[in-house]
């Protein structure tokens, strides 16, 4: 094989093992979530983009309860939406972000000025 052919076949093996590494770290938010309270959150396919439900809480009143739906992708692992605050029956803009185990929610106001974040851990 001559360098030409060589360089080539390097260069397509290593293309193809940077789109492996960069599709490794995408991942998908579907799943059940624990959040620091003890609810149980299921987030799927909703409208879309991602959705949010409330599966187990210490409010019962919550459970059954969808808090996000159509958040639409903005970025690796990153999407963006309403959220509902079941707290105060507010809606807000709602960012999602997905680091390995974890999702962060943040729920903010002003223009994202002003968010509360809560990062919850994969259950399955």
């Amino acid at each position: 094989m001559n360098i030409s052919k060589l360089t080539t076949v390097a260069t397509c093996g290593l293309a193809l093992a940077v789109v492996a590494s960069t599709a490794a770290f995408a991942g998908s938010p579907n799943g059940t979530w624990k959040r620091s309270n003890g609810a149980h959150i299921k987030v799927f396919n909703c409208g879309g983009g991602i959705g949010m439900r409330v599966i187990k809480s210490p409010s019962p009143k919550k459970v059954g309860k969808t808090i996000m739906c159509g958040a639409k992708k903005t970025g690796v692992n990153k999407w963006k939406g309403t959220v509902l605050n079941l707290d105060d029956n507010q809606k807000y803009s709602g960012y999602v972000k997905l680091i390995g185990s974890s999702l962060t929610l943040s729920g903010c106001v002003l223009g994202g000025l002003i968010c509360k974040n809560d990062t919850w851990r994969r259950l399955r």
